[in-house]
């Protein structure tokens, strides 16, 4: 919402308000001078309106006038304005027909009208303090997500080398007995690492990026499991939209490491990206063992509790993450992220 806009808005509402205080007022002054009820009602406005008028006029045309000289100014011009008001409407009147007899008028006037400004200011001072604290808590939140990023990229330092060590055990092991299948392996790891230094280590990586290195990663374990792992990923996402690293890559690796590579015959993995019902979800699915067959000395529980509290800090709580064991055996995670959320969070960092 533009500023403007709320300006507007804002001399609205005390528009309204204002107008109740002055039929409220003018309710009195109907039972102490006896005359039409649109009179009371519209002098009664006139010195209201006037207050309303005055002070939004000096506050938007003078923002440098400091507060205390600016309420002075408003309200001497709007009881000279609501009194000259007053007089057009009284001087038919033989009881207010010269300017000390409006003095009753002028007082009441002089008392509407500071009311009028001390509940404005009230208003104001409270309006500015929760627009204060909204901005500290908008602040405390986006250095929480800078933290949380941070973290996720000390993570990130963390377990590439460690990946990359096993990786390249693996491809020392196999120089000897399969000389092929160790220069594929090395082909696929060149991949994975161009594909992480594309990134560049960035707070986002687009989906076509992640699946890039899920490829890469995949393809990887493929060749070191062999027939015992097939994989496909499926993507329905159709705008470019980008994802915190390293949410969705733990998850597959639980998947492979506790539930296809345990099973004798392998599995098969699936990896979904689609959007439902204003939710970002990504789905890991695997054929494997179960949670029931995985040792608790093997739980997967520290990684899923970090992606967990991970998608709570940045996304407000309001994303998830949900493991269920599938009737046909296997396991599924889920990752669910609000959509406007993810959006919100590719425009803060865009």
């Amino acid at each position: 919402m533009s500023e403007r806009k709320e300006t507007i808005m804002q001399l609205v509402k005390s528009l309204l308000i204002t107008t109740l205080f002055c039929t409220v007022i003018a309710m009195m002054t109907s039972n102490i001078w006896p005359s039409p009820f649109y009179e009371h009602i519209t002098i009664s406005l006139g010195y209201g309106y006037s207050a309303v008028l005055c002070s939004f006029v000096l506050e938007n045309n003078f923002p440098t006038l400091k507060k205390a000289y600016s309420t002075v100014l408003a309200m001497v011009l709007s009881i000279t304005l609501g009194t000259f008001h007053a007089s057009l409407w009284l001087n038919k009147y033989e009881d207010f027909a010269t300017l000390e007899a409006l003095q009753p008028i002028v007082l009441l006037g002089l008392i509407f009208t500071a009311i009028c400004f001390y509940y404005f200011h009230a208003t104001e001072k409270t309006m500015l303090a929760e627009q204060a604290l909204a901005l500290s808590k908008r602040k405390q939140l986006e250095q929480e997500k800078a933290l949380v990023l941070s973290q996720l990229s000390q993570l990130q330092s963390q377990i590439e080398p460690h990946f990359l060590f096993n990786t390249l055990a693996n491809i020392s092991a196999l120089i000897e007995l399969d000389s092929n299948k160790a220069k594929l392996m090395l082909e696929k790891l060149t991949d994975l690492l161009r594909g992480s230094l594309k990134t560049n280590r960035n707070p986002l990586i687009t989906v076509e990026q992640e699946i890039e290195l899920l490829n890469a990663y995949l393809s990887i374990q493929q060749i070191r499991l062999g027939d015992r792992l097939t994989y496909e990923i499926d993507n329905q996402i159709i705008e470019s939209i980008s994802l915190p690293p390293l949410l969705i890559q733990p998850l597959v690796e639980n998947a492979i490491t506790h539930g296809i590579e345990p099973s004798a015959q392998g599995g098969q993995l699936m990896v979904q990206f689609k959007q439902e019902n204003n939710q970002f979800i990504v789905v890991i699915s695997d054929n494997g063992v179960g949670l029931e067959s995985v040792p608790p000395s093997k739980g997967h529980g520290m990684s899923l509790n970090n992606i967990k509290q991970r998608l709570y800090d940045l996304f407000d709580g309001s994303a998830s993450v949900r493991i269920t064991e599938n009737k046909d055996g296997g396991v599924s995670a889920e990752v669910t992220i609000p959509s406007d959320k993810l959006l919100q969070l590719n425009r803060e960092y865009s």
